[in-house]
């Protein structure tokens, strides 16, 4: 099991990497990329994005702690009356 700041550590060099990448993808012509490139390309997108949303996420949960909260009760409470008013129009 690793630790919490070394998770934070590889998180953060990943994130450095695929800043750089975006940067030097942005330098080369979409014509001289190989599909394999070009598959690449749309990973780093794609991860990009996701790791976002993952930042996202985890900036709502710390929010939520100070405002005295607990962000999954709060999540799964929402989400309960969401399926209920949904259900209701049914």
């Amino acid at each position: 099991m690793q630790s919490s700041k070394s998770t934070v550590k590889e998180s953060q060099l990943l994130s450095a990497e695929v800043n750089k990448a975006k940067i030097l993808a942005k330098q080369v012509s979409a014509r001289e990329l190989n599909p394999f490139d070009q598959a690449c390309v749309r990973f780093i997108k794609k991860h990009s994005e996701e790791n976002e949303l993952d930042e996202f996420r985890q900036q709502l949960k710390r929010i939520c702690e100070l405002a005295g909260l607990n962000y999954e009760l709060e999540k799964s409470s929402w989400w309960t009356k969401y399926y209920q008013r949904i259900n209701k129009r049914d």
